[in-house]
């Protein structure tokens, strides 16, 4: 007995739906059939295919839109706030094309905030890079790194290299860091870059890393629109999974 003849019939389209989804027989942009159509196709109720339906809606796979029918979700890829590892090098792994690109740097005094985090005088300078983020055509990020000045680092080394990967060759390997998540508008500078209206809704992340004797080597500030990202945490009896999701639909 196969394990689509032992599953009840609406997992069995769910099943059947998720792999037609996978290989990519609906893009993005095209409709599944009508409700009726794929009901009467698989022998089913409506209520039946719903059930189906609802499940693939919540695993994100597919999205209702009113009024034009029910379509293949945009690409949706993690990025695991838990683990020390480059936000690009994890979304590269999954499949996403993304490109940075380094908008400036410059030897300058921090915002007081950041100064603390680097454990810095009210004088001491960092070098500032900042970086746009683009995955998938779409711009998706506006990150900006506070590297205590010292340390040896060129901006050049950064275009298509993970910050942590350039910290550990020079000798300031990242062991533990501290982040925290807020809401916030873009700026008319932001929104710009970013390809979105201004005061429009984002997360701010900032992000203070320091090497396993405690010292803060890296400030990381990133702007991320709503749009796209949400964070998503799977809590489990003995582990605990923090994810930003990022989607590219580009609205």
């Amino acid at each position: 007995m196969t394990r689509q003849s032992r599953l009840p019939k609406y997992l069995a389209i769910y099943d059947d739906l998720r792999a037609r989804i996978d290989t990519g027989e609906w893009q993005s942009d095209d409709a599944l059939p009508a409700q009726r159509e794929l009901a009467a196709s698989y022998g089913v109720t409506i209520m039946t295919l719903r059930q189906a339906l609802q499940l693939l809606e919540n695993d994100g796979l597919i999205e209702m839109r009113p009024g034009a029918g029910t379509f293949p979700a945009n690409k949706r890829y993690t990025y695991n706030l838990l683990h020390l590892s480059g936000f690009a090098d994890d979304l590269r792994a999954q499949g996403a094309n993304v490109e940075t690109h380094i908008l400036g740097s410059a030897r300058e005094i921090p915002p007081p905030e950041v100064a603390r985090s680097l454990h810095l005088g009210p004088t001491e300078q960092v070098l500032v890079v900042t970086r746009h983020r683009v995955i998938d055509t779409h711009p998706s990020v506006l990150q900006y790194s506070y590297i205590p000045r010292g340390m040896g680092i060129s901006p050049d080394e950064l275009v298509d290299a993970s910050l942590y990967q350039v910290l550990a060759q020079h000798g300031y390997p990242v062991a533990s860091a501290n982040e925290s998540i807020t809401v916030t508008t873009l700026g008319a500078a932001e929104a710009e870059l970013l390809a979105r209206p201004e005061q429009s809704p984002a997360m701010l992340s900032r992000r203070t890393n320091v090497t396993e004797d405690g010292t803060p080597v890296l400030h990381d500030t990133a702007l991320i629109p709503s749009d796209i990202a949400e964070i998503h945490i799977d809590r489990g009896p003995q582990q605990l999974r923090v994810t930003y999701r990022i989607n590219d639909r580009h609205t």
